[in-house]
């Protein structure tokens, strides 16, 4: 017989759905990239709607989380953003607290 180990779950550890938004309507490619998915461009590419949003719910660990949006390459805050954090380019980092 095979003994499972059951990973924590608790609501403390559990990961979050978290919904990213960001109006862009001229934008044709628009991703999130933060301290999750290692500031990768390409890894969290969100999807525009009809209103010119771009959207996209992500799996987030609770916890304290940097973040920015790239809009056709370009890098750029988030204006809903209640927090930012300096970072070592001298910009500033969009802050979400899951």
């Amino acid at each position: 017989m095979k003994t499972q180990l059951l990973k924590d779950k608790s609501p403390s550890t559990a990961a979050r759905m978290t919904q990213f938004a960001f109006p862009s309507p001229t934008a044709r490619k628009v991703a999130v990239a933060g301290d999750f998915n290692n500031w990768d461009p390409k890894a969290a590419p969100m999807h525009k709607g009809s209103d010119g949003v771009w959207h996209l719910s992500l799996a987030l660990k609770p916890g304290r989380h940097e973040y920015r949006f790239v809009a056709d390459q370009l890098w750029c805050d988030d204006p809903a953003a209640q927090q930012k954090a300096v970072n070592s380019l001298g910009t500033e980092n969009c802050v979400r607290i899951v």
